[in-house]
């Protein structure tokens, strides 16, 4: 195609026809100028058709994602719930002038659930990674990236509220109950896979500093209500970020 272009230029000359050569010379620069503007609109396309490719792509994983933070939250708020009904069990009797344990198996169960709440953050991977990457951009939905930012933004502040003060109760709790053993003669047994239920002088101990072990169990109690009401917050969020995702989707 080249050598027959070239012969038609080289024709064009030997016979003198400037004129023509010129005119020829024009429309060859208008089409090789069209090629390439061809050229960069196919590619363009092309990069459009990546782009959007990975843009579905990110959403589905923000989508799928969004699901497991919700199925995480659910249990977290059972648990806080769990934790709730445990400590108004201890609290019951705790609250009475004359403290009697009678059913020590569910004295015990209940005193376990009420200190087991422990952190529940998440890192979201496919969030972090379009931020880390610089590939937010492929979203093109301004308001999606909003409620995004807004969503995670959120957890955040939950997680870090959480880690915090909760986490310290917790810990307050747990070092009060480790001191409460190490003033008795405790031991493990291999054998006995739940020590505290058969040792009625480690009950004895924790019913006698029952003022200590109320007041943080009633913190406790506060920080599980406050928390369980959070995670219905993150959850309504959460289902807001996913609706607003699949209308994104193709």
């Amino acid at each position: 195609m080249i050598k027959f272009i070239r012969q038609i230029r080289y024709n064009l000359i030997s016979e003198n026809k400037t004129g023509k050569y010129f005119k020829y010379a024009i429309g060859e620069i208008i089409l090789v100028v069209i090629g390439i503007l061809i050229a960069l609109q196919i590619n363009n396309w092309n990069i459009e058709n990546s782009n959007s490719a990975q843009e579905q792509a990110y959403l589905k994983r923000l989508i799928q994602e969004l699901d497991d933070e919700m199925t995480n939250y659910t249990r977290i708020k059972e648990n806080f719930t769990n934790q709730q009904e445990a400590i108004n069990a201890l609290l019951a009797i705790w609250n009475e002038p004359n403290t009697v344990i009678r059913d020590t198996t569910s004295f015990w169960r209940n005193f376990s659930r009420a200190t087991g709440a422990g952190p529940w953050y998440q890192e979201p991977v496919t969030w972090t990674q379009l931020i880390q990457s610089g590939e937010l951009k492929l979203i093109k939905d301004q308001k999606t990236i909003e409620t995004l930012f807004k969503h995670y933004g959120f957890l955040k502040r939950v997680a870090a509220n959480f880690s915090e003060y909760p986490t310290q109760t917790t810990s307050d709790i747990r070092k009060l109950t480790a001191v409460t053993y190490s003033e008795i003669n405790f031991s493990i047994s291999i054998d006995d896979n739940r020590p505290m239920r058969s040792n009625p002088e480690l009950l004895d101990k924790i019913l006698s500093k029952k003022k200590e072990f109320k007041a943080l169990f009633v913190r406790v109690g506060i920080v599980a209500t406050f928390h369980k009401g959070q995670m219905e917050s993150l959850l309504e969020s959460a289902e807001n970020a996913k609706m607003i995702l699949k209308t994104n989707l193709l």
